[in-house]
């Protein structure tokens, strides 16, 4: 059986790959509130096995890093069980993991977010790990789910704002995923932000960034429609993630390190 899982190689095997021909995945997500019927650590699951769905499918060699599990949550400390990093603690901790990577010689590593409230760092991330590491090491940071927001679109059954946070999409990605741990207490939540300029829905792109507590946007920590949810939807919804990011990984693999520009 093929492994893709970097932790489970030896140190002659990691040793032996190509740095020229691999790619490193570190999946970031977060341990924080889910609503009443989803796990804490639903983005950090929904990260690490799509990363390692789309090392299966691409045709590049790629592996994928265990995922540190805590994430930047401070608009989810409302609620129970939530562990939220500092904005400073994070980076640290991806910039070294990045640091370690390529001082072993790996050039071409992505940072694959799964939770909203990372995705400012993780650019920040890419861009000053890219400026540390250049010519030495290629380093790309992207939030999945966004990779594929068109066939997401194209799937959903939801009205804007119904694929939130515990909403529609990662409702049925957890019930393909891990049925065992989706419950029946979801509630629907179609949250009121109070400006045109702010939507809680993950393919809504925001052009304002503020700070929005989800204790004051819902009672129960869902903002969407999980009512819609179904696992044959969640299994669409992962094909679609997992084929967009190996089509980036396998595109991902041409692009140059040492300066050149892209083509």
């Amino acid at each position: 059986m093929t492994v893709f899982r970097l932790n489970e190689l030896t140190t002659r095997q990691v040793d032996a790959l190509d740095r020229d021909a691999t790619v490193l995945l570190v999946p970031l997500g977060s341990v924080e509130q889910h609503g009443w019927h989803m796990p804490l650590g639903t983005d950090t699951i929904l990260a690490d096995a799509v990363s390692v769905a789309s090392c299966e499918r691409a045709c590049a060699g790629a592996f994928v890093l265990p995922a540190p599990w805590f994430g930047y949550s401070p608009h989810h400390m409302g609620f129970a069980g939530t562990v939220t990093l500092r904005a400073e603690t994070f980076m640290s901790l991806v910039t070294d993991v990045v640091g370690s990577l390529v001082a072993h010689g790996f050039r071409r590593i992505v940072l694959v977010n799964g939770h909203g409230g990372n995705a400012a760092l993780v650019g920040v991330l890419s861009s000053t790990l890219g400026h540390a590491h250049r010519g030495r090491a290629r380093i790309a940071g992207l939030t999945y789910f966004q990779l594929a927001a068109n066939e997401i679109a194209r799937l959903r059954k939801s009205a804007p704002g119904g694929m939130g946070h515990a909403g529609e999409f990662e409702t049925a990605m957890m019930q393909h995923l891990r049925p065992e741990l989706v419950g029946d207490e979801a509630e629907t939540v179609y949250p009121e932000t109070g400006s045109r300029h702010l939507s809680t829905d993950l393919l809504a792109g925001n052009r304002v960034s503020t700070f929005l507590d989800f204790a004051d946007l819902s009672a129960s920590g869902t903002l969407g429609d999980p009512s819609l949810a179904d696992p044959q939807a969640g299994a669409a919804y992962f094909a679609a993630c997992a084929d967009a990011l190996a089509g980036f990984i396998d595109e991902f693999i041409t692009w140059p390190v040492n300066g050149e520009q892209l083509e």
